[in-house]
């Protein structure tokens, strides 16, 4: 491998090695989401999540598009199956499996599947899956869907 690759890579590793960062792109995971939605979900302060996006975007995982005065960002092309793909080798992590089941958020009514989720509940013997922990704590606290 060439030392240009290597070093490619080696940045690449450092945005995905951050736990934060990862979490933002599992909720962008087949979604287009303002800055604002992405804090709603995740539970992290606005500045942050601005500040992880620009280094994602640097890195070429994500995009954004303005329209009217909110910015939208999407995942890169496949970068969520290469992700799977990643994780499925490192950590023994199941791509996801089109034939598994669509589930919905409560509080943001993102739709899920049950591998793509990053929080699950049970309360009142119903499993619910969540797409990120600011929605989890939402629930927890009692709060229902919000626009």
């Amino acid at each position: 491998m060439k030392p240009s690759e290597i070093n490619k890579n080696a940045k690449l590793y450092k945005e995905l090695g951050n736990s934060k960062r990862l979490e933002i792109l599992c909720v962008l995971h087949g979604h287009e989401l303002t800055v604002n939605k992405i804090v709603q979900m995740t539970g992290m302060r606005q500045a942050a999540v601005s500040q992880h996006l620009m280094s994602l975007k640097a890195s070429k995982l994500v995009q954004s598009k303005k329209l009217g005065k909110e910015f939208y960002y999407t995942l890169i092309g496949n970068t969520f199956l290469n992700l799977s793909l990643f994780l499925d080798h490192f950590t023994k992590v199941r791509p996801l499996v089109e034939s598994e089941p669509t589930v919905i958020d409560p509080i943001c009514l993102m739709h899920l599947t049950p591998s793509s989720s990053t929080y699950t509940t049970e309360y009142n013997g119903v499993r619910h899956y969540f797409c990120g922990k600011g929605c989890l704590t939402k629930f927890k606290n009692g709060v229902k869907y919000e626009k």
